[in-house]
């Protein structure tokens, strides 16, 4: 499975970034960074028009995405060690499970909407923007999982400083 999903993204990568799967990543990323601002707008919207239930979930979406955002944009910049790529690659999978359940909840409050006989305009469009949103961010964990080693900082990972291969921990001596 692996290799099938190197072979597919490196595949996407000669065609759309010219074999550069770190470009590929950052492209990638950023498509992500603009679904959020879209959704964090209809979050504001939603949170002024719908009631208490709604408005939260949809404001905690844009407080998550927020997060996400900061962090990994940090991660994909500055961090580049395998804990922190990793945990980041942790949440980008959690967060894609989590706006697939707000897909669902959306498309719930779209036909409660409609069974009432009012306007299921912004629920449908959260709907949309969530599915969107998880497809883009599994796509990208997928991606980011096939090639983390391009990502991780080389120099710093094998570097004699914070290897711990053929060394033995002594404790400090205790004196009485």
């Amino acid at each position: 499975m692996g290799s099938a999903m190197s072979h597919y993204t490196t595949t996407l990568a000669n065609s759309l970034c010219g074999g550069s799967s770190r470009k590929l990543i950052a492209g990638w990323w950023y498509s992500i960074l603009a679904v959020t601002a879209i959704l964090t707008l209809l979050s504001f919207v939603i949170m002024s028009t719908r009631t208490m239930a709604e408005g939260f979930a949809a404001i905690w979406s844009a407080v998550m995405l927020f997060v996400l955002s900061i962090g990994g944009t940090m991660i994909m910049r500055k961090f580049h060690n395998s804990m922190a790529v990793g945990f980041f690659m942790g949440g980008v999978v959690a967060m894609t499970q989590f706006f697939f359940l707000l897909f669902l909840i959306y498309l719930a409050y779209a036909r409660d909407q409609r069974m009432m006989k009012t306007s299921a305009k912004y629920e449908s469009l959260m709907a949309l923007f969530s599915i969107v949103q998880c497809i883009l961010l599994g796509s990208f964990a997928a991606i980011l999982g096939a090639h983390r080693s391009e990502i991780l900082d080389k120099n710093r990972e094998q570097s004699p400083k914070y290897s711990t291969q053929g060394e033995s921990y002594e404790p400090p001596a205790h004196s009485s």
